[in-house]
């Protein structure tokens, strides 16, 4: 197995602040590290298990990547990518083309981090996947990424009062069953399951991280749609279609990320 972990899951926001105010507040996400790097500023902020969300803000003056994505969406935050962990990125490389996907982007001579992405015509997911081999943690506290570091901009309310939520699975929708099997299980690792009640509709899993939950529709734009989380003191839900309707029934559209939020159970009140 290639990929050992779905770490997280990248937005293009306008601006730092207002998003991660947003998802704070609504999520209970805490702020993990931000740096201000010129062509575009990324930080990071933890939710329940580990799991991650990333924020893009683009550089004060304009321009660069996030800028021309957040152009394609007029403005309005929207997913960048998701970003797998790998034990071995040059082995990750190589199945990736042996399957037919060509990898972008590489930057394979940092000894901190490398990285690459996957060329979005050849996976026809609908969303970009990056590839990472790093030890860094990304805290603040790595030396080698301790430049441009900055505080949170915005106040944390206390872990008690506002805990950070679970993010149990990212939904989304592809055209073909096929080609995200090749991309996610062969090359990434997944393990790979039809919903019972529902064969077009695949769950991807791994031994860390969240899960994808991707429906088949070869009529429909591919691509990601919502997060569903639930209070992390009560079991995961058991994934069917009767709950993924249930869950989207009951989504409302997230601004601040642009994609809609599920919410499941939520812990009783003490």
């Amino acid at each position: 197995m290639s990929a050992h972990e779905l770490d997280h899951v990248a937005f293009a926001v306008p601006s730092w602040r207002t998003a991660g105010d947003s998802v704070h507040r609504a999520l209970g996400a805490r702020w993990v590290s931000g740096f201000h790097q010129g062509a575009f500023s990324p930080c990071q902020l933890e939710l329940a298990e580990a799991m991650r969300l990333e924020l893009l803000q683009p550089p004060a003056d304009g321009g660069g990547f996030v800028a021309e994505h957040l152009a394609r969406s007029h403005g309005a935050a929207n997913p960048h990518h998701i970003t797998f962990k790998v034990e071995d990125i040059h082995a990750s490389m190589t199945l990736a083309r042996a399957a037919g996907v060509r990898t972008i982007l590489e930057n394979l001579d940092n000894q901190w981090w490398k990285e690459l992405f996957l060329h979005p015509k050849d996976t026809g997911l609908g969303f970009l996947v990056q590839l990472v081999q790093t030890e860094l943690t990304l805290d603040g506290q790595d030396e080698i990424t301790a430049p441009g570091a900055v505080d949170c901009p915005w106040d944390e309310q206390p872990r008690a009062q506002n805990p950070p939520q679970r993010l149990d699975f990212i939904a989304g929708r592809i055209r073909s069953a096929a080609q995200a099997r090749l991309v996610l299980g062969t090359v990434l690792g997944a393990q790979v399951m039809h919903l019972e009640d529902d064969p077009q509709t695949l769950m991807f899993s791994w031994p860390l991280g969240s899960s994808l939950v991707l429906q088949v529709d070869e009529q429909a734009e591919p691509g990601l749609q919502a997060l569903s989380f639930t209070d992390p003191v009560l079991p995961a839900p058991i994934m069917d279609a009767g709950l993924l309707q249930a869950l989207r029934e009951s989504g409302s559209r997230f601004e601040a990320l642009g994609l809609d939020i599920l919410a499941g159970q939520h812990a009783p009140a003490a």
